[in-house]
């Protein structure tokens, strides 16, 4: 009789312990918003891994950036970002060719080679590398402002000692990928997540950004609190996208699951699947891809 009430007991302790678990999990609640700290430096990995399927030839892509961004001010409600990028390493098969490129570990210089594409590439990312630009942030994520691009493009394709065809070339394909608007649009996929407010377990919101090329188009995300453990709150992403081009025709959906640090707006882990086709000139591309973000303070 003893045995049965002590095991009576410890399965009522169990379950008020689990009862108490479940409220605190259901109740707790944290504020959710971009909040890095000035003087504090914060670094970034993002893999990208891409199949595409282009006139039934089939083209892989597996590309990695690092890049590092430091506080150096803070108005209260922006925050000033000086943003570094600090790797890239890319390595691509298709048509029965590899590609790699790494910044870490250049080819050989240009010399008699300047026309070879691959070289060209290589000294176009190694010359971003280590190169900075200025980002403004409010609290929701949404970058008001990027500054750094106007006069890079220019200094990059001098240091790479092109004659004058290829220095244009390079100049004007450079300012179409990285340029403030490009690059505004591209980091607020990573960072306009926020709804700058106090979230819980089963809260949702919706944010809609417009990447520029080469995926332009509308993505219309919610971000749903799926758990709350301490600091760390873990938000379901579903992303719809549609092409706002009568040129290229963009739809897919992206899904995935981000866990951030509630203290710092800190994206410590991102797993995202995406399933995107796109339409051009009478020909379609499937492209199914993985990304995955880490990120860290330093």
């Amino acid at each position: 009789m003893k045995k049965i009430v002590i095991i009576f007991l410890a399965m009522v302790t169990i379950t008020g312990l689990q009862s108490c678990q479940s409220t605190k999990s259901a109740t707790s609640s944290r504020m959710l918003k971009f909040n890095f700290e000035k003087g504090k430096g914060y670094d970034y990995e993002m893999i990208i891994n891409m199949d595409q399927e282009v006139m039934n030839q089939k083209m892989q892509m597996d590309m990695t950036t690092y890049y590092s961004m430091d506080v150096v001010a803070d108005d209260g409600n922006t925050k000033t970002l000086t943003t570094t990028y600090d790797r890239f390493k890319m390595n691509m098969t298709v048509m029965g060719m590899n590609v790699e490129v790494d910044t870490d570990h250049p080819l050989q210089e240009l010399g008699e080679g300047k026309k070879d594409p691959m070289k060209m590439l290589n000294g176009l990312l190694g010359a971003i590398k280590g190169r900075k630009f200025t980002m403004k942030v409010n609290q929701e994520g949404r970058i008001e402002s990027v500054e750094g691009f106007k006069d890079m493009a220019e200094s990059i394709v001098d240091s790479m000692h092109l004659d004058e065809a290829q220095r244009q070339q390079m100049v004007q394909q450079f300012s179409k990928q990285f340029n403030d608007k490009n690059i505004k649009d591209q980091f607020e996929r990573v960072l306009y997540i926020f709804p700058n407010k106090e979230v819980k377990v089963g809260d949702s919101w919706q944010k809609v950004t417009n990447p520029g090329a080469p995926m332009a188009g509308k993505y219309t995300s919610t971000y749903t609190v799926t758990d709350i453990e301490g600091d760390m709150v873990t938000l379901e992403e579903k992303s719809k996208i549609e092409s706002d081009s009568e040129t290229v025709k963009l739809s897919g959906d992206i899904t995935g699951t981000l866990v951030v640090d509630s203290k710092s707006g800190l994206v410590v882990s991102a797993d995202q699947d995406m399933d995107i086709t796109t339409a051009t000139g009478g020909q379609s591309i499937k492209m199914i891809g993985k990304t995955k973000i880490k990120g860290k303070v330093r």
